[in-house]
């Protein structure tokens, strides 16, 4: 069938071809995102990382030359469980991609932990520097830790801050146990 579409209307055909080759990559994609969430579940051979490694991750990009700058507010130790695990994933994405994409300078780091609500930001500079798309992304950062961040009934934003910043901020409720 497709070859008689393809002799009888060859830009529709290409034009299909076209569509199911991007559908295709996106279905792709989409699996390779899956599968890397499931590897991370499944690695169990190291303890999931929690607000308590945070010092080590700033010592890392430290490490790595990275200009940090470390906000801590309220009590960080008290942060458990899930709430603490999604935090250091959320923080070191974040990190991550102030890395590959900022121009350099400072990255400003603030988690708050606060009675009601656990606050995380991390904002970077924008522009032409070093990093600024020298590695490859597959795309996925942003809407995965946006689906994180949902999950939970969180608040997630990304975006500009102002002309020479980029600012991720996420706002994840805390559950108090009775």
């Amino acid at each position: 069938m497709a070859g008689e579409v393809l002799a009888a209307d060859p830009v529709a055909a290409r034009a299909a071809m076209r569509s199911i080759e991007e559908s295709t990559r996106a279905a792709l994609e989409d699996l390779d995102y899956v599968l890397g969430v499931l590897r991370e579940e499944e690695a169990g051979t190291a303890p999931p990382r929690t607000l308590a490694d945070l010092p080590e991750l700033l010592d890392r990009l430290r490490h790595a030359g990275a200009v940090v700058e470390p906000e801590p507010s309220g009590e960080l130790a008290q942060v458990q469980g899930t709430l603490s695990r999604a935090a250091y994933r959320i923080l070191q994405e974040g990190l991550t991609n102030a890395l590959r994409h900022g121009a350099g300078g400072p990255i400003e780091v603030r988690v708050v932990a606060g009675s009601d609500v656990l606050e995380v930001r991390v904002v970077n500079r924008t522009g032409t520097g070093p990093g600024s798309g020298a590695f490859p992304t597959s795309g996925l950062g942003l809407p995965g830790l946006a689906e994180r961040v949902r999950l939970p009934h969180g608040e997630f934003e990304a975006g500009p801050d102002g002309p020479q910043h980029w600012r991720l901020a996420v706002r994840l409720p805390v559950r108090v146990s009775a």
